[in-house]
């Protein structure tokens, strides 16, 4: 059961990366940075990107097969009971991010996951965050991130989006279509931040922060606490 749940999660990320670049000829161009991702044994990977739209989603499975990895998206909980949507989450493989008691099933996943050298996807800031709530380039931090990457001092691959806000902007049902030769670019760039063995999940969360909003083109207060 388990190996006939892998098989299809990998089938249904291919897919999903295969159809996304046939949309992104009339939505968006795309630029991703070429990574040698190799997960670690007994610790996994982590790839950690900011949220600005819901087509964050889509250009990271581009990446993701254009990496060679096959991650469980983690996403809000509350999607999933969505008909629709929640299937197709399934479908994904994404495991549901929750709050509270069911928070700590989510962590007890990942860790299983990277334990088993897998490969998971977050989006730390938990929200697509408008532009006023991110002044500095990226929004508050919640501290999953780096509960997930301190057991096993889980290396994390930060991978800053821009301008899938310019391409299906917040608070529309649809990506903005555009001519071909008229698209607005989507860059994707990436540094892998190791983590320590010892260090704090809030450490963690705070490196994680600063290396986004680097990448972002933008600096951060090195003395905000994330939540």
């Amino acid at each position: 059961m388990l190996l006939r749940d892998i098989h299809a999660h990998r089938v249904a990320l291919a897919i999903c990366a295969a159809l996304t670049p046939i949309a992104l000829l009339v939505i968006a161009r795309v630029d991703i940075d070429e990574v040698d991702l190799e997960s670690v044994k007994d610790r996994g990977v982590i790839i950690a990107s900011n949220h600005r739209s819901l087509l964050d989603f889509f250009v990271g499975t581009v990446a993701f097969r254009r990496w060679g990895v096959y991650p469980r998206p983690f996403v809000r909980g509350d999607f999933f009971a969505r008909p629709i949507l929640g299937r197709a989450l399934r479908l994904v493989g994404a495991i549901p991010a929750g709050h509270g008691r069911s928070a700590l099933f989510t962590v007890k996943r990942a860790h299983e996951i990277l334990h088993n050298g897998g490969v998971i996807t977050i989006a730390p800031e938990g929200r697509i965050v408008p532009l006023s709530q991110r002044p500095t380039g990226l929004g508050e931090l919640k501290r999953g991130v780096g509960i997930m990457s301190s057991r096993y001092a889980t290396p994390i691959l930060l991978a800053a989006v821009k301008n899938t806000d310019e391409a299906w902007p917040a608070g529309h049902r649809a990506p903005m279509l555009h001519l071909p030769w008229n698209r607005p670019t989507i860059i994707v760039v990436t540094t892998l931040l190791i983590v320590e063995v010892g260090m704090s999940s809030t450490e963690i969360t705070l490196l994680v922060a600063k290396g986004l909003n680097s990448l972002l083109g933008a600096s951060v207060d090195t003395e905000e606490n994330p939540r």
